[in-house]
């Protein structure tokens, strides 16, 4: 194992907790498999409340928080009543439409409960590549969170083509985080981590708690998706962690599975940190 990677209880952990806590200002991205449940694709409702209780712990002390959501498809599909099978890129984008209405209310009504406005972003990838587009975007991030409303961020799937889509939102959540000067993009997830294999194939796999270079070596760990809505996987994970660590911010790999994940990782609990080598805003253009 390279001299690069920090193992489980390495004595890194806790200076890296000191660092979130620490942390002006966090993307957290959610997947699909947390949000929607595998078997009805209906919201987890309970499960999103513990979440946003994290988040609002989060500004109490001062933070700012940007989410940004997967789970649009998964939830309208319900609308199609055949989760069996995989969906035509038209029901997708139809799916998408009819469930990004009721993701976006099912956070609002959480967020309302603790006295938080919310608003709501779709973007594409072109959005982030046009300088003007990104100005605007990154500005009218600024001025929700300035008035107290919390941002939640999902790609505009129902308008991205191939050219134009990042089709997964892990790299969505590390080019907000470039955008806005973000310290820390947190990634929640199915998995506890980056493992050194497939931990579903050798349950003795060692996760890895902490990276400071993605090698070639990391990147050989990376697998795929096992989720059936999961459009990213640890491929896609390891891409935004590259664009985080090459902007100076810190990004965190953590399963989402358990009640209070964000408390979980505050906690000591099981994640992976990527650590850039330049500190948070320095590496930035």
């Amino acid at each position: 194992m390279s001299s690069l990677l920090v193992q489980q209880h390495s004595t890194a952990a806790p200076a890296s907790r000191i660092r979130l806590l620490s942390a002006r200002r966090l993307i957290v991205k959610i997947g699909s498999a947390l949000i929607a449940d595998a078997e009805t694709g209906e919201i987890r409702g309970p499960w999103l409340e513990t979440l946003i209780e994290d988040v609002v712990r989060f500004f109490a002390r001062g933070q700012q928080v940007i989410i940004v959501t997967s789970g649009a498809v998964a939830v309208g599909s319900t609308h199609f009543n055949h989760l069996d099978r995989c969906l035509r890129v038209e029901e997708k984008q139809t799916a998408a439409a009819i469930g990004q209405v009721r993701l976006i209310r099912a956070y609002e009504q959480s967020f309302e409960r603790h006295g938080f406005g919310v608003g709501q972003i779709l973007l594409t990838r072109q959005d982030l590549d046009n300088q003007h587009r990104r100005l605007n975007a990154g500005s009218t991030l600024q001025q929700l969170l300035k008035v107290g409303a919390v941002p939640i961020i999902n790609e505009n799937d129902t308008t991205a083509t191939a050219e134009i889509c990042f089709g997964d939102n892990d790299r969505l959540a590390a080019r907000v985080a470039q955008m806005v000067n973000a310290d820390v993009v947190i990634l929640l997830s199915n998995v506890d981590g980056l493992f050194s294999e497939d931990p579903h194939a050798n349950p003795a796999a060692r996760l890895v708690t902490e990276v400071r270079c993605i090698t070639p070596e990391i990147e050989a760990m990376a697998g795929h998706p096992l989720a059936r809505y999961s459009s990213g996987g640890m491929v896609t994970k390891l891409m935004a962690a590259r664009i985080a660590m090459d902007a100076g911010c810190e990004m965190i790999i953590a399963s989402g599975n358990k009640s209070y994940p964000l408390a979980a990782i505050e906690n000591g609990g099981p994640s992976t940190w990527f650590v850039p080598l330049a500190q948070a805003h320095a590496g930035r253009r």
